[in-house]
């Protein structure tokens, strides 16, 4: 098989469906969640027969830098997943006493990535991983606008969001104070030219944020424009019946905890 029709087959194929395979595996139906579950373990599978070692290319070693994230990210995930759905919401909440489990998992993520960062760079055979410091570097970039502008988005757009927003903040400042130390001090396997290096790439992914976060701001505010004036002024609502008021009384009585 040539390079180009296993690379296409094994790296490019199952990359491209890997979010329509996690996108089924969640759904709430039945046969589509099976479908979803069948395609990731295909694609697991198409991974793991990699006929070539993950030095050979570039694609294996954007493959080694994917496998050598999966712990600190499925830890980092089901933490939060577990902190937020344990919370005060009112659909499907998880027990209140998986919050702080969901906590540590996600501090054992954030602290596996750190060690990773400052100790142990992702490598094979004793060669670094050439992808990691342009990772790093855009990943940090990323959390500095991402949760700079949700911190904002979040005092402008809600009520009594002090502490999220806070929260935003401190992830955002602590990104860039992390960025900044790596681009003086560098690490304890680069020096820290290889990262101011690294972080000229950064302007690219920079660039892609701010111009594609734009244009899909103005592309989304566009249409909702667009469909409200072929709307029209709507119709007045007539109130709920006693029928219709029951039911919804037993729908908030079923999905709604006791005291919330």
């Amino acid at each position: 098989m040539l390079p180009e029709q296993y690379l296409l087959l094994q790296f490019w194929l199952p990359l491209i469906l890997s979010p329509l395979g996690v996108g089924l595996a969640i759904a709430k139906d039945q046969s589509r969640r099976r479908v979803g579950q069948l395609l990731l373990i295909l694609i697991a599978i198409a991974l793991i027969l990699h006929p070539k070692g993950l030095d050979a290319s570039n694609e294996g070693w954007v493959l080694h830098l994917l496998m050598s994230l999966i712990g600190p990210l499925a830890a980092f995930l089901f933490g939060a997943w577990f902190a937020l759905f344990s919370g005060p919401i009112s659909v499907a909440p998880l027990p209140r006493s998986v919050r702080p489990f969901g906590f540590a998992l996600m501090a054992l993520g954030a602290a596996w990535f750190l060690w990773m960062l400052f100790m142990a760079r992702p490598s094979i055979d004793g060669v670094s991983n050439p992808w990691w410091q342009h990772f790093v570097t855009s990943l940090l970039t990323s959390l500095v606008v991402v949760a700079g502008f949700a911190g904002a988005f979040a005092i402008i757009m809600g009520d009594g969001r002090q502490k999220e927003a806070s929260i935003m903040a401190l992830i955002s400042l602590a990104s860039f104070g992390l960025l900044i130390y790596l681009l003086a001090e560098g690490t304890e396997s680069d020096d820290p030219v290889f990262w101011r290096s690294a972080s000229w790439g950064v302007l690219g992914d920079l660039a892609g944020m701010l111009v594609g976060g734009g244009l899909a701001l103005a592309t989304f505010v566009t249409f909702v424009w667009l469909g409200e004036k072929r709307m029209g002024v709507p119709n007045e609502v007539e109130p709920l019946s006693s029928e219709e008021s029951a039911r919804v009384q037993e729908i908030l009585a079923d999905n709604v905890e006791v005291g919330e």
